[in-house]
């Protein structure tokens, strides 16, 4: 069994550094959980309610949470004991609930609602011998964010930020201007981070070649965030399509490979997450970890904790390890807990201090 040192990890959340504000936009959604225990059941319950002319499918644990990539991310960052500035467009009701959902010690000034509520239910269930979430949206402000959108006081808030997260393109049909014009006015007018996060591309894989060509090939991107499914996505693309690629999408073996390629065709550091292991690829040198093992009761958002952990460690200068294990710890003790909270830094130190399972397939990707 290999034991990981995280002590000098400790020892920075202990005595954490004074970190820059960090800029994260621009999706909120209204998360309602269903709680299924099996999928296959699932669906027979569901058609055996269709056949009969409909119904009630009872005993069905449910939960409403706060939900989008960005608003996930800054509430893990606020847990963190940082000081996100949340960027987001709803209507009235979603800020009242927004409200709600979230800490008040969040800042809602950068909350605009002249929009239209965001909405995803996510079924939570185990398929094949995984914990998969199933996502069912409407995306509403979410898909027609621009960046004439932005108010003076947002375009305030991003030029005295430190990292600037753009989360959450996929719902947005205007996702690679939006990418181009913030990170160039964020390349032109400050010294800030950029940050992106696509978010899951299959149902909206034509937003793909235009990000690369006008984005990601421009050097407007210093970290990309993705998970296996985005970096096989991405890589078919930068491939010229090449059907191997998405062939990947259900062979972990291929997921560093995928990673390795968008960070080579790119320049851009990529920063993979997976349910085995995370990565940090930048400039050939590759940087792997073993994922920590955890009951999963959560899916959705695991990976919103994971660019805060993420996030978190590249402002306060972690080596890139430690980074990589305090992103992990994050996700874990998220997708951990039954109610979907995010740890703070202490829970997070108790949690490294536990001596915690990790992967037994990914040990392999360890290096020194």
């Amino acid at each position: 069994m290999i034991e990981l040192d995280y002590n000098q990890l400790v020892e920075k959340l202990q005595n954490p550094p004074e970190m820059p504000s960090v800029v994260v936009m621009p999706d909120f959604f209204l998360d309602h959980f269903v709680l299924v225990d099996e999928f296959e059941g699932f669906l027979t319950g569901l058609r055996r309610l269709a056949e009969q002319g409909g119904g009630n499918l009872m005993n069905t644990p449910q939960l409403i949470r706060r939900g989008g990539n960005s608003v996930n991310t800054a509430s893990a960052l606020l847990s963190l004991g940082a000081d996100p500035c949340l960027i987001v467009t709803t209507d009235e009701h979603g800020a009242s609930m927004l409200r709600g959902l979230v800490s008040p010690e969040l800042d809602f000034s950068h909350v605009h609602t002249d929009g239209r509520l965001s909405a995803t239910v996510s079924i939570e269930t185990e398929y094949r011998g995984r914990k998969v979430n199933l996502m069912v949206s409407d995306s509403g402000s979410a898909a027609g964010f621009e960046f004439p959108m932005l108010s003076e006081n947002d375009l305030d808030a991003i030029r005295n930020s430190g990292l600037v997260a753009l989360l959450c393109l996929n719902h947005n049909r205007h996702g690679a201007s939006l990418a181009e014009d913030l990170f160039r006015m964020v390349r032109d007018e400050t010294s800030a981070t950029t940050y992106l996060d696509i978010g899951d591309p299959s149902d909206n894989m034509s937003i793909l070649q235009p990000l690369v060509s006008r984005v990601l090939s421009e050097n407007l991107v210093d970290i990309l965030g993705m998970n296996e499914n985005e970096a096989c996505r991405l890589a078919w693309v930068l491939s010229g399509e090449d059907d191997h690629w998405l062939g990947g999408l259900q062979d972990s073996t291929e997921w560093l490979n995928a990673a390795k390629m968008v960070s080579k065709e790119t320049g851009v550091r990529v920063d993979l997450h997976t349910p085995e292991f995370s990565a940090s690829i930048e400039n050939d040198e590759t940087i792997a970890v073993p994922a920590f093992k955890v009951e999963c009761k959560i899916t959705c958002g695991a990976g919103d904790a994971w660019n805060a952990g993420n996030i978190y460690g590249t402002l306060t200068g972690l080596r890139t390890k430690d980074r990589l294990h305090l992103a992990d710890a994050v996700a874990a003790l998220y997708v951990s807990s039954p109610s979907a909270t995010h740890p703070s830094r202490e829970e997070i130190i108790e949690f490294l201090g536990s001596t915690p399972a990790i992967s037994e397939s990914a040990t392999n990707l360890l290096m020194e």
